[in-house]
């Protein structure tokens, strides 16, 4: 292998009628304000030192600063073109800073702006082009380079366009600040063409450039594990037909990285788990370095993606054209608060290993994939729910049963998939209660369903679910939505878990004053309801009767039902009761009956909801 290293200033890396292009290792430009912030305040201070308002202004004069060393770049020529391996992030930054010396060259009528503009541009085989202005970035630099401010539209998924217009901000208010004089913009531009200099460390086998690639990630700043990712398997692909594979790799990048910073590698962990892992051990080993994970011998054999061309086109031109676009549509429903959807209500809980079940269910173009998403959602919300309210949740049970579930469904029938999810929920339930179930909804463990076990965050949902289920079912129901119900917080806008018995002494009478016994009841979930702000707090230690007034007046439908009035006021609640069997009725009194009667009730309710 041959690596030629060779120290460049800025004005001979530009100025050489060298056109450059990225390399599909390259990530996309990711710099922002700290990056550069930091940058220029390193430039200047060096510059400072050096600067005198009476110095001339000539190359001999400014040879005598010392040299700024700015890191290294690695190239690649391949057919008459030069290739950017790694660099790109500063490259494109001094790109943005010679853009605005070359306004200000201009504003000032210095003598500089052309030897500042053959910099950014100039006549390249093709007619004038950017040096640094490969694919749509020729039009951010276009674009910056006329008008000296952004003008034409970002397209919402392009992170490098926004940020090296989000960059240039910062620059262009940073060098009005610092160069306020001709003087000072001319003796800074010999500098910075002169004096701030880059190693370019040129790789002459375009074969030789995953390993250098991958050794620069390891001992320089890292890249994420996508990022390498996209090396490991695109290097493998002759540069010749690579671009329609990079596209494919890139849209879906792009799409991903519109939700959030860390959903690419989400995406690759959900996928790889959902399609390979079998075990606890082997799911854990997918937790950090997944891209060095795949390429062992274990996994390789599974994948067949280490030095597997076919392979790897294969693996981008369909699992990762469809796998991540279906990431990107159940992430994009989960986050809607689209309060039909399970996948939703599993975000509500922040069950995102629903994700890796819809992924391991559903096959390349799946022609069932819609109804598999939705009954996947569904039964991870039944199994959780049920879970919870039999008092049979264990989160690291759960996990267990998450990655038995994922072996099982993987790529089965509709009609599989509900069954495989029906006998892991009969399971984990026999087992956390040491006996052999039968059915998932058992009055024995729901009637001592109780907030000293059950989380505020469960319970809040739980409430909203019920409430949700009455006010779609009652004709003239309204209720809140359920990010106000079980989002929001605080003693204003949020809903809070209420105890409808007060620990006092006339409640404690009505279980034979036996404290235990009392405490035990009070936080059954027939016992409780959801109540906002300031009213949990300002009702906390009244008595039964003046608590009831408040839910009476409130929007909550479950507490209202506790009042005569209610049922006056909205005489066809009844068809609602008679429809799914419902025995609401108002209560003057709230013992240990009445607290048993609600319990059922809501039995009765989570039966229908989660059915």
């Amino acid at each position: 292998m041959t690596i030629n290293p060779q120290r460049n200033s800025i004005m001979q890396i530009f100025s050489i009628n060298k056109q450059y292009y990225l390399d599909f290792y390259q990530r996309d430009y990711q710099w922002k304000k700290p990056h550069v912030d930091k940058l220029l305040e390193d430039l200047f201070y060096r510059f400072g030192l050096e600067y005198k308002p009476e110095l001339d202004v000539n190359p001999e004069a400014v040879s005598k600063f010392d040299w700024y060393y700015l890191n290294a770049y690695v190239t690649n020529d391949f057919e008459g073109k030069t290739f950017i391996v790694d660099g790109q992030q500063r490259l494109n930054t001094l790109t943005l800073i010679l853009i605005k010396l070359y306004h200000l060259a201009k504003n000032y009528k210095s003598a500089r702006m052309d030897v500042v503009k053959e910099q950014i541009m100039g006549a390249g085989l093709m007619g004038p082009t950017f040096w640094m202005g490969h694919g749509n970035r020729q039009d951010v630099f276009k674009d910056l380079f006329n008008n000296a401010q952004q003008t034409v539209e970002i397209p919402g998924d392009n992170i490098s366009i926004k940020n090296l217009f989000d960059n240039y901000k910062t620059i262009d208010k940073a060098l009005d600040m610092q160069l306020g004089t001709l003087h000072k913009l001319d003796t800074f531009i010999f500098y910075f063409l002169t004096r701030v200099e880059l190693v370019n460390i040129q790789i002459q086998d375009t074969k030789d450039v995953p390993m250098v690639f991958e050794v620069i990630n390891d001992r320089g700043e890292r890249l994420k594990p996508y990022e390498v990712l996209k090396g490991k398997l695109l290097g493998q692909i002759d540069k010749d037909e690579l671009d329609h594979y990079y596209d494919i790799w890139q849209k879906h990048i792009h799409a991903l990285q519109s939700i959030g910073e860390n959903e690419v590698d989400e995406f690759f962990r959900f996928y790889f788990r959902a399609k390979y892992v079998d075990t606890r051990n082997e799911w854990r080993e997918f937790d950090g370095e997944y891209h060095k994970a795949i390429y062992e011998e274990k996994w390789n054999n599974k994948m067949r993606l280490k030095h597997n061309v076919a392979n790897v086109k294969k693996f981008v031109t369909e699992d990762l054209d469809y796998f991540a676009n279906l990431y990107f549509k159940i992430r994009k429903e989960a986050l809607s608060a689209n309060e039909s959807s399970y996948l939703y209500y599993n975000d509500l809980n922040d069950l995102d290993r629903q994700y890796v079940l819809v992924l391991s269910a559903c096959k390349v173009n799946d022609p069932d994939e819609k109804a598999k998403i939705r009954l996947v959602a569904q039964m991870i919300d039944k199994h959780f729910t049920l879970l919870q309210l039999n008092g049979a949740y264990d989160s690291n049970k759960f996990t267990e049963s998450i990655i038995e579930l994922n072996k099982n469904i993987r790529n089965k029938s509709l009609e599989e998939i509900k069954t495989i999810f029906e006998q892991q929920l009969l399971e984990d339930i026999s087992a956390a209660k040491q006996i052999t179930a039968t059915a998932p909804f058992d009055w024995t463990y729901f009637s001592n369903a109780s907030k000293q076990n059950l989380p505020d965050r469960f319970l809040k949902y739980y409430f909203a679910r019920i409430e949700h289920f009455i006010a779609e079912n009652y004709v003239g129901g309204t209720c809140e939505s359920y990010d106000a119900l079980v989002r929001k917080t605080g003693w204003v806008n949020g809903y809070q878990i209420e105890h409808v018995l007060a620990n006092n002494a006339d409640n404690l009478a009505l279980f034979e004053n036996k404290d235990d016994v009392f405490n035990a009841e009070r936080n059954k979930i027939g016992a409780l309801l959801l109540l906002k702000g300031k009213d949990n707090p300002a009702s906390q230690n009244e008595v039964y009767l003046a608590k009831r007034k408040i839910y009476a007046t409130r929007l909550i439908i479950w507490n209202k039902t506790l009042a005569p009035d209610f049922y006056h006021r909205n005489s066809n609640f009844k068809d609602f009761m008679n429809k799914f069997g419902l025995e609401f009725k108002s209560y003057d009194v709230y013992d240990k009956d009445t607290l048993s009667e609600r319990q059922r009730l809501l039995f009765e309710i989570t039966k229908l909801v989660w059915a």
